[in-house]
């Protein structure tokens, strides 16, 4: 595994999801991987998926915005999704790239009902953060449901191979010490990814 592209999906780049984008790009730098980080709040792509472009994408057209992300995608061994937990999802620029990047006949198909995976051989990452405490978010049974979510109607659907997934409760409370910590985590977590193959 020596390709990541990661999504960072925070609307705001010095944001501590950003400390944690910066790190993990950077572990991932200093043991010799290529990266290609997509600042998707940057990126001249509407979130909104209209009619015309989802019946092309039923044929196999889509728009040269999307072909490049698509480029990307295929050039990637790990796609890894760095980004805050708002009202249980991906913050709305998020949710709405991956409705038009995770395109029919691209990242998946369909047989009648039965979904056919194109994403085959490619692994995926999160790095999460919510305000809730985690302690409180697991107790809730919440970070369960929403992880088997996005396994599930996400990444198996589209054929992806899920690496464990990192989360961070309480971020907005926490000192810096606690953020150092924290981050700290995240560089241990990609040497992880780094030792894989």
């Amino acid at each position: 595994m020596n390709r990541f592209l990661i999504w960072f999906m925070h609307p705001d780049r010095q944001s501590f999801n950003g400390a944690i984008l910066d790190t993990y790009a950077d572990e991932l730098k200093k043991q010799g991987k290529e990266i290609d980080i997509r600042t998707i709040a940057e990126l001249d792509l509407s979130p909104h998926l209209f009619p015309d472009e989802y019946n092309a994408s039923l044929e196999g057209r889509y728009p040269d915005v999307i072909k490049k992300e698509h480029e990307k995608m295929e050039w990637a061994d790990v796609i890894t999704f760095i980004f805050p937990l708002w009202w249980g999802s991906f913050p709305a620029a998020g949710k709405g790239f991956l409705d038009r990047v995770l395109s029919y006949g691209f990242a998946y198909e369909l047989e009648g009902e039965t979904p056919v995976p194109r994403m085959k051989g490619k692994k995926a990452a999160m790095i999460y953060t919510t305000g809730t405490p985690e302690e409180k978010f697991i107790e809730k049974g919440s970070k369960c449901r929403i992880e088997e979510t996005w396994k599930e109607e996400i990444f198996s659907f589209c054929g992806f191979d899920c690496l464990p997934f990192l989360h961070f409760g309480d971020v907005i409370q926490a000192s810096d010490t606690k953020r150092q910590q924290m981050l700290e985590k995240v560089r241990k977590y990609a040497r992880k990814h780094t030792d894989m193959r």
